[in-house]
């Protein structure tokens, strides 16, 4: 069943939408900006690529940006224990009380997939199947056959989106990729499970989540669980034995956060680099990996601790949730020291609107 919220959130951008606002002269420069410097197999490649700002110095080949992050990782050792910091989890929650978040805030949300789609496209879409020229969209752009239905499409033995894995350096050739039947079996019951769990806690939560995201991946790879900003719409899941339904829940709206970071970095511009630039002199302690890493995949660390700390309190699961608060601090204080450097004002924007340190907010 399509959701009634995400239509008449969808019904209400569109009726709004002014195809001669300025903005939207600024909404398709910044996408072609995101696609130039995010997607380096996408339809929308600069050569070479635009120079980055002044402020910025360093190595901007990508794969020698991974290969150093996995050296930091390496040298930071296991992460110690950082003292959680219950006492912050009511002023999370007033974040979504006060719209403040904007990963939960599904009218915006909404309204970016709107903007994005009539930006790729030049086309209003019909309300009706705002999902599916979204995802279009981002399949355009994106050089990607990311399958869209109603529901979430869990998909195990796609050719097809394994070679854009491949493609992507997420996956290789010497990996087994796949699981056995019964395997799969249990998965996505579990990946059922776990988004009814979802929308028993937040029904918003979970009717975004559905607009959102076309498919969940399920591959065996490096890690348990991602998305990439070149391939938007898409997350993938690569689950241990021993995860509970509760794990998977975390996962998918763990993901799902990216995204809705993604997405408004895609249109509305937050950082000023590219996702994956990490110079020694623009590192943050990430909030979730507690080892440094650069500003862009820092910030997203910060939301989503924030978003899976207000999502696990609301569920009931108050350890889990005061966990994620450990290094809420730290993250937003390394933040707040760079973000004129990496951030745009946009962005900067969207770092105080969740500064629950700041003196207004405390």
């Amino acid at each position: 069943m399509k959701s009634a919220l995400i239509r008449t959130l969808a019904e209400e951008s569109i009726a709004q939408f002014n195809p001669d606002d300025s903005h939207l002269a600024a909404v398709k420069e910044n996408i072609k900006w995101y696609s130039s410097i995010n997607m380096m197999y996408g339809a929308l490649p600069a050569e070479p690529l635009p120079p980055l700002p002044p402020t910025a110095i360093g190595p901007i080949d990508p794969r020698a940006a991974e290969a150093e992050d996995k050296r930091r990782q390496l040298a930071a050792g296991p992460a110690e224990a950082v003292a959680t910091e219950p006492e912050t989890l009511p002023s999370l929650q007033a974040l979504l009380d006060e719209n403040r978040y904007a990963p939960f805030d599904v009218a915006r949300n909404v309204a970016n997939q709107v903007r994005a789609i009539v930006a790729i496209t030049g086309y209003l879409p019909e309300a009706s199947s705002l999902k599916r020229s979204y995802i279009a969209s981002l399949n355009a752009i994106q050089k990607t056959s990311i399958p869209c239905k109603e529901q979430i499409v869990v998909s195990f033995h796609n050719p097809v989106l394994q070679e854009e894995l491949r493609r992507e350096g997420l996956i290789s050739y010497a990996q087994q990729q796949y699981y056995s039947p019964d395997e799969e079996l249990h998965i996505a019951g579990r990946i059922s499970d776990a988004l009814s769990f979802i929308k028993a806690v937040d029904e918003r939560l979970h009717d975004a989540i559905q607009s959102m995201l076309g498919a969940i991946v399920c591959v065996r790879r490096e890690g348990s669980s991602g998305t990439v900003s070149s391939m938007v719409g898409l997350i993938w899941l690569n689950p241990n034995p021993s995860w509970t339904m509760l794990d998977f829940a975390e996962n998918i709206v763990h993901e799902y956060i990216h995204n809705t970071i993604f997405l408004a970095d895609l249109v509305e511009k937050i950082f000023i680099t590219p996702h994956w630039y990490a110079p020694d002199d623009g590192l943050v302690v990430s909030a979730i990996k507690k080892y440094p890493r650069g500003v862009n995949i820092a910030f997203h660390s910060l939301y989503v601790a924030i978003g899976l700390a207000i999502f696990m309190a609301n569920a009931k699961q108050l350890g889990r949730a005061e966990q994620l608060t450990s290094g809420l601090r730290e993250t937003m204080l390394g933040l707040k020291e760079k973000s004129e450097r990496f951030l745009s004002g946009f962005g900067h924007q969207l770092l105080e609107r969740v500064d629950v340190y700041a003196p207004a907010h405390a």
